[in-house]
């Protein structure tokens, strides 16, 4: 399999890197797009928070929700597509023009920085920023893959390679779909577009329409529902490990955001999630070791994974950060 293309040129470090171990994609590229506009971009992004709520879905899978409202309603962002380059491009150009930042949905696959390049697909949105260095890709996460680690970037942008660097998923995986539908919420997400991005709201007229969904379960009550599905004899399903990764990284973003604006929690909250996020951090690590001997076709044992998200548990729902946003 190919290795991770090094030769798109760096032109220094994205603007938020030194946070590059507390986003995930999605929350990185939204990150990049806020903190041009404002200092304190994670406001947005925790307020009412962290929380997860889980509730049933196709497939036999969960959607997972790690907002109390999903961030593109929050933000006013709503998904644009087309198949046609040269109309995506003039359309990509006048959002980036206007508002000084561009968030890509784009594709591990077509990404020849990421070490999912040609490898596999998934969801990695990225954020195009202008600034008086020109044109560039900010993608400030940093994560361990099965190929290696991923570090930040930033990356000059040249029109030509970003017509295959902005490409979109296929759009044909189920955990893909979830995951995109918890950020977006309504609307049309147009997976199996050739190219995606997102789209300040062209005003109030413009609203995401309804998903019909059932009651999610939330807190507490949402850990235990995941931690029953590894029981024993439960059917098992990791195709969702990582979900649970990403609840760590917006625990982890809490924290280090309260680092850096003390008004966000006080402190009995601070101690009660420091010690949630100490438990969460033993969880990527237990799936990964599952996922392992299972594709080894070796026995699993599950009890410590539902230990742990038994003893998680009655953490959440509490001492969530108050909205303070600065774009309420």
């Amino acid at each position: 399999m190919p290795e991770a293309v090094e030769t798109v040129r760096d032109v220094r470090e994205p603007r938020l890197a030194s946070w590059s171990e507390v986003f995930n994609c999605y929350t990185a590229a939204l990150a990049t797009w806020l903190a041009v506009r404002t200092t304190a971009w994670w406001r947005p992004l925790l307020a009412g928070g962290p929380t997860l709520a889980v509730r049933e879905a196709d497939d036999g899978l969960l959607r997972y929700d790690h907002h109390p409202r999903p961030p593109l309603e929050v933000l006013g962002l709503v998904v644009r597509h087309g198949d046609d380059w040269r109309q995506v491009y003039e359309a990509q150009r006048a959002e980036l023009a206007t508002h000084g930042a561009l968030v890509v949905c784009g594709d591990t696959y077509h990404q020849p920085w990421h070490r999912g390049y040609r490898r596999w697909h998934a969801p990695h949105w990225i954020t195009v920023v202008r600034d008086g260095h020109g044109d560039a890709v900010e993608d400030p996460l940093s994560l361990v893959t099965e190929a290696g680690p991923q570090r930040p970037r930033r990356i000059e942008v040249a029109p030509a390679e970003f017509a295959a660097w902005a490409r979109a998923l296929p759009g044909t995986d189920p955990v893909h779909r979830l995951r995109e539908r918890s950020v977006a919420g309504g609307g049309e997400l147009a997976l199996g577009a050739r190219y995606r991005w997102l789209a300040v709201r062209d005003g109030p007229g413009e609203r995401a329409a309804a998903v019909p969904e059932g009651t999610p379960l939330t807190g507490a009550d949402a850990v235990l529902a995941v931690a029953a599905r590894f029981r024993p004899g439960a059917v098992r399903d990791l195709r969702q490990a990582d979900d649970l990764w990403q609840a760590l990284r917006q625990r982890e973003l809490l924290l280090a955001a309260a680092e850096a604006d003390p008004g966000l929690l006080d402190e009995e909250a601070l101690r009660h999630w420091r010690a949630a996020t100490a438990w969460w951090r033993r969880v990527p690590p237990l799936l990964a070791r599952l996922r392992l001997r299972e594709a080894a076709g070796l026995a699993t044992d599950t009890t410590r994974l539902v230990d742990v998200l038994t003893e998680l548990a009655p953490f959440e729902g509490r001492h969530l950060a108050a909205d303070r946003s600065p774009l309420r």
